[in-house]
């Protein structure tokens, strides 16, 4: 069982809550002292060649929850997501401008009001430069501050034009709507958005650890299949090669024939080859199982995809599964609690509510609050105009209205998220009638397969049972060896039925705990403070 729980990391949208889960609580230095204690006998290798690793359902778990491809994958597509409401935030971030402008003209005057004599010509030279700072408030409201200067130069001798004048000045100026674009409702939509879809890629990453863990633990029983399907055809061959021995000696004293001893070495012969199908099957389920959990110490190489090591995996985690007896409609109410993909669910639906209420508000006339507030300064000199900035001010303030005639754009847009809302209302539905079914199916498969276990366990005792006394039979020379023959077949198709009924007891349970989203409170990580709902604002 694992020891470790799962905690949000107090920085937002972190990933480090993950690691807490992938830490493996069985270290190397343990696991060598363990394989030193519980040293590998002859009997249990079944391969020629290669590494021994004893590997524990609980320690493959943690063997994929750190390494496993899939997960991997899912956590960089969340880390991705966490940045989303990083970009959404910025929108209220405050933009910095400055800038210049140069000018210069040569005129000649048509006028005296040009500053000269009709005729002559004069030079003018104007510099501007601004520096401000602009944004927009949760409120809806923009705002603007700068500071803004100016020097213009002429040749020109006319009493209405300084040879030379600075102006300067600060300014101030506001934009709040009062109908479209108003309130944090409006302005905080893309926030909201981003910060369910982060939660949202959360809760995506902690079904992906369930699924994986269900899928590396029915890989482990599969595994622990293929490794006693094997034992159980060695055996059988045994059992064919004393029948082959017995014929022989039958035949020998003239008790037999020849018939007997031709069908014996063919049983033989067949056992040998179901014996060959049986590793194979074995070494490509040990693959699966490998390639699932991904750990380096079953890689040829780190740091690339490489082949899978010559090693023998022997599980060693009891076949026995823990009996329970699960109560459908409880167990359907705790389905539909637990289930992660229903907690998505109603973050889409409210964002759907929220990107509604954004498509109505754009159906609203514009009404827009202007006001601008100004301090201006002259002077001879740079330093003089802004020590004359306060002497003279200037306001305006304003109601400007658009209305847009027509708004086809805005009401198609409208019912668009209208019917994108009732679509996810309608997916929650569906995904709801989902998992209840396949809650459904797994309490009934769990129930099916048990049965299966006790009917298989006394088919077996049964066949044996029955070849016990057949054989006695035969050496008492009132039986023959072709009912001995088929006996056997038959008490070997009873043992494959009943270990396939054992492992398919623990593949039930396996569905079960992953249909109810139990699957790693089961195995001790603690997910309540992980599923605490964002901060949603």
């Amino acid at each position: 069982m694992f020891a470790r729980s799962l905690r949000n990391s107090a920085v937002p949208f972190s990933t480090a809550f993950l690691f807490a889960v992938v830490v493996l609580l069985i270290t190397p230095a343990t696991h060598a002292l363990e394989m030193k204690n519980n040293p590998v006998s002859d009997e249990e290798r079944i391969f020629e060649s290669g590494e021994i690793r004893k590997l524990s359902l609980s320690e493959a778990i943690q063997l994929a929850l750190e390494h496993n491809l899939g997960l991997q994958v899912q956590r960089v597509s969340q880390g991705r997501a966490y940045l989303d409401p990083l970009i959404a935030e910025a929108a209220f971030d405050p933009l910095f401008s400055t800038g210049f402008s140069l000018s210069e003209s040569e005129t000649t005057s048509t006028s005296i009001i040009d500053g000269a004599e009709v005729g002559e010509t004069s030079n003018r030279s104007n510099d501007s430069y601004f520096m401000g700072l602009s944004g927009l408030m949760r409120y809806g409201t923009s705002w603007q501050f700068r500071l803004n200067g100016n020097r213009s130069e002429t040749t020109s001798s006319s009493p209405f034009f300084l040879p030379l004048n600075y102006r300067s000045g600060v300014e101030l100026s506001l934009t709040q709507p009062l109908l479209r674009g108003r309130g944090k409702e409006i302005t905080e939509t893309n926030l909201r958005v981003a910060l369910r879809n982060a939660e949202s890629s959360k809760l995506a990453t902690v079904r992906s650890m369930e699924t994986t863990v269900a899928s590396v633990e029915s890989s482990y029983w599969d595994l622990v299949y293929a490794r006693r399907n094997v034992e159980v055809q060695r055996s059988a061959l045994q059992e064919a090669q004393e029948l082959l021995d017995l014929n022989r000696r039958r035949l020998e004293v003239q008790l037999g024939t020849r018939l007997d001893v031709i069908s014996a070495e063919a049983n033989v012969a067949t056992q040998q080859s179901s014996i060959i199908a049986a590793l194979n099957i074995l070494r490509d389920l040990q693959d699966i199982l490998l390639d699932s959990i991904n750990a380096p110490e079953f890689r040829r190489s780190v740091g690339a995809p490489s082949l899978l090591k010559d090693v023998e995996i022997i599980p060693t985690s009891a076949l026995n599964p823990t009996q329970f007896t699960p109560e459908m409609e409880a167990v359907v109410e705790e389905a539909l609690v637990r289930r992660l993909e229903l907690a998505q669910s109603d973050l889409q639906i409210a964002s759907s509510k929220d990107l509604l209420r954004v498509r109505e508000n754009d159906l609203l006339p514009t009404l827009d609050l202007t006001g601008s507030f100004s301090q201006p300064g002259n002077g001879l000199s740079f330093s003089e105009s802004w020590s004359n900035v306060g002497d003279d001010y200037s306001w305006s303030a304003g109601l400007n209205l658009q209305i847009p005639l027509g708004q086809r754009a805005a009401k198609n847009r409208q019912m668009q998220a209208r019917e994108d809302l009732r679509l996810a209302q309608l997916n929650k539905d569906q995904l709801s009638n989902g998992i209840i079914l396949e809650v459904t199916r797994a309490v009934r498969e769990l129930e099916s397969a048990r049965q299966a276990v006790e009917t298989t366990q006394a088919a077996t005792r049964l066949r044996r049972e029955e070849l016990d006394g057949e054989t006695r039979r035969l050496e008492a020379g009132v039986s023959t060896a072709y009912q001995v023959l088929q006996v056997q077949n038959s008490l070997l198709s009873a043992q494959v039925q009943e270990l396939q009924a054992q492992i398919r007891v623990r593949k039930a349970i396996t569905g079960y705990r992953n249909a109810t989203g139990t699957i790693l409170k089961d195995y001790g990580i603690q997910l309540e403070d992980l599923l605490q709902p964002g901060p949603l604002r």
